[in-house]
């Protein structure tokens, strides 16, 4: 072997050797393989839920109801369950994360404005008669301006021909009436131990529920109340209170009857009180175990049980948690006589000489061929005959549009006239795909107003006039008298209306002709008689009040006078006014400085004013009559005025 290269292998050696006994180079390759096959499986492990955890779907199925199958109630309980069980809002977690990152990304393009993401699921989405017979020298004569003749509607005030009755939130008084020496001579003040009658805290404006109804023979009144249990207005009830008022000194109570939910109207016809309230499921606290929180419970004084499964009537698409109770009770002793609930119809009622009418309000949203949306606002008409022994449902019907109270639908001569404002948006398709925000959407948004005849023997729409008025504009107020029909539209920002005037006597040959843009806008239409209307509402600013009369001309409708306030509040409770069609009366509470009765008499040219004193009270509580020349007027306090000879 050669010098050099026994040099270079002993060299090699040395080092090789040197580098093992070095600590700090140990070499142990088998261990390191271990490690890193190690973090490589915990690398993928974590990758694996994490993929689990983005993209597993959501549990979307509502729970197991099963177990209630044997309960009357099973369908009810079934259908609430699938309607509020929460779906999630997104398909598995890595959704909500994009959109949680977009949305972010929006609030600092947009300067931390946030915007709204667009979702559209394909959801659908008269005269006033006198009644009775006298009863130990009492008649009843009726001074409420009822929608219907012969359908009573309850108020603050009533009347016989010897006693005018007044109720002042829970106390009831009665007064003689003998003009200038008119003085109380009983009351009653109903007992609300335990009850909160106000509502919560600062809510106080339920005391307006206050109502009541005097029997035909004058011997009984029934009063008709919203309460809430003491410190809470989750709890809430509707009462009725029989009282015997035979002798006004010694007013005694016969009875009572109770349901849970909100007071929405009432009637009184032929004998029986219909009592329709209202329903509200509380999706936090429905308990399939506890019929109390998704049924309303009646109480005839034996304690609270649920309605009867077999009166319930819900549409095959839920579209609220909310009930319309319908009852049939006899004046006199409160006796239940019949029950009929509408599940997810909650909005307005109107009451004619034979059916309950019941409303509920959906979206429908169709696509044209271009993929764009057009959604428009629909109201489905549900009619209830009440007439016979017991409620009998007559079917439905759907109509495009809100109905904005009971004012703007009337049956006459087997047709029901409907009012509606329509409104319908357009969403383009770029606006789906881009989730535009919901102002956006609002620019493309129309409404107007639509008038609907249907027969109600076929419940099919006979006769319509669609969107009459001008663009944007909203229906404030109707009024139906015989084969005309007043209607008031107004875009309300701009305090500006049309009044309308409709002949509806040929439903073949519709007609109608209006005053054009006028100042203000009526939100109460007033049948006047003589061939006048009347119009309570806003003048030219929001604080104003101005009550104008109109007649038809050949042409058109024309403003004839007007009486304006500034700086006034007055009640929009149209059973708060006072009309006298024979003597051409108006009465109105209102509030400035101070709270004051004011009355107004049209002479066929002006609006003259022949009362304006203070009065205590709120405007929707005061109420007044005229009798043999004297306004007697009532609030916290009384007042009586001779105002013709």
């Amino acid at each position: 072997m050669k010098k050099t290269d026994w040099y270079r292998a002993i060299s090699l050696a040395d080092d090789k050797y040197v580098a093992e006994a070095d600590p700090n180079n140990i070499i142990r390759p088998k261990r390191n393989k271990v490690l890193i096959s190690l973090i490589a499986a915990c690398a993928c492990f974590a990758l694996l839920l994490c993929n689990l955890w983005l993209f597993i779907p959501y549990d979307t199925d509502p729970p197991d109801v099963s177990r209630y199958k044997n309960s009357e109630y099973y369908g009810i309980i079934r259908r609430l369950n699938e309607l509020t069980h929460e779906k999630p809002k997104y398909k598995n977690n890595a959704e909500k994360l994009m959109a949680e990152l977009r949305d972010g990304f929006r609030y600092f393009t947009d300067g931390g404005s946030s915007k709204e993401d667009i979702f559209l699921d394909g959801t659908t989405m008269p005269d006033a008669p006198t009644l009775g017979s006298p009863g130990d020298g009492n008649s009843y004569e009726e001074i409420t301006d009822n929608q219907v003749e012969g359908v009573i509607e309850a108020d603050r005030i009533k009347r016989s021909d010897s006693h005018i009755y007044y109720l002042n939130d829970n106390v009831l008084r009665v007064y003689d009436i003998a003009g200038e020496n008119t003085k109380e001579v009983g009351s009653y003040v109903l007992d609300c131990d335990g009850l909160d009658i106000t509502g919560s805290g600062s809510i106080n404006y339920y005391t307006s529920k206050w109502e009541f109804y005097l029997s035909s023979d004058c011997k009984t009144v029934t009063v008709i109340t919203q309460y809430f249990e003491k410190n809470t207005v989750s709890e809430r009830y509707v009462k009725l209170v029989s009282l015997d008022v035979s002798d006004p000194a010694n007013i005694v109570k016969k009875g009572e009857f109770s349901i849970t939910g909100s007071y929405k109207s009432s009637r009184n016809t032929d004998g029986s009180i219909l009592l329709l309230t209202e329903f509200v499921i509380d999706r936090q606290g429905l308990d399939f175990d506890d019929e109390a929180t998704f049924l309303p419970q009646i109480n005839e004084g034996d304690g609270f049980r649920s309605i009867p499964a077999s009166g319930i009537t819900s549409p095959d698409e839920f579209t609220d948690t909310r009930y319309t109770v319908v009852m049939k009770l006899n004046e006199n002793d409160l006796a239940l006589k019949g029950t009929a609930a509408y599940l997810s119809y909650s909005n307005n009622l109107y009451v004619s000489e034979d059916h309950v009418f019941l409303t509920r309000v959906f979206i429908d949203n169709r696509c044209d061929n271009d993929g764009n949306v057009i959604r428009n606002s629909m109201t489905e008409i549900s009619c209830l005959a009440y007439g016979g022994e017991d409620f009998e449902k007559k079917g439905s019907v759907t109509v495009r549009g809100n109905i904005k109270d009971q004012w703007s639908v009337d049956e006459h001569e087997g047709i029901l006239r409907v009012f509606t404002t329509t409104k319908e948006t357009f969403i383009p398709n770029y606006a789906i795909e881009s989730g535009f925000s919901d102002s956006v959407i609002r620019n493309n948004e129309e409404t107007n107003a639509s008038l609907y005849c249907i027969d109600l023997a076929s419940l099919e729409t006979v006769a319509s006039v669609i969107d009459f008025a001008p663009i944007n504009e909203e229906i404030q107020s109707v009024r139906f008298d015989g084969d005309n029909a007043y209607v008031c539209t107004a875009v309300v920002t701009d305090l500006k209306d049309p009044v309308f005037f409709f002949d509806l006597s040929d439903l073949n040959n519709i007609t109608y002709k209006d005053t054009g843009t006028i100042e203000g806008f009526s939100t109460s239409l007033i049948n006047l008689g003589n061939g006048y209307l009347l119009g309570i509402g806003r003048g030219g600013s929001w604080g104003s009040l101005k009550i104008e009369v109109y007649e038809e001309t050949e042409d058109d409708v024309r403003s004839v006078c007007a009486y304006e306030l500034d700086k006034t509040e007055y009640s929009t409770d149209y059973k708060s006014y006072y009309v006298d069609r024979e003597n051409q009366l108006i009465g109105i509470g209102v509030r400035d400085t101070e709270s004051r009765y004011i009355v107004l008499h049209f002479d066929g040219y002006e609006l003259i004013e022949l009362v304006n004193e203070p009065l205590l009270g709120e405007p929707y509580a005061m109420r007044g009559v005229f009798i043999d020349g004297y306004m007697y007027m009532f609030g916290n306090d009384y007042l009586v005025k001779k105002i013709f000879n």
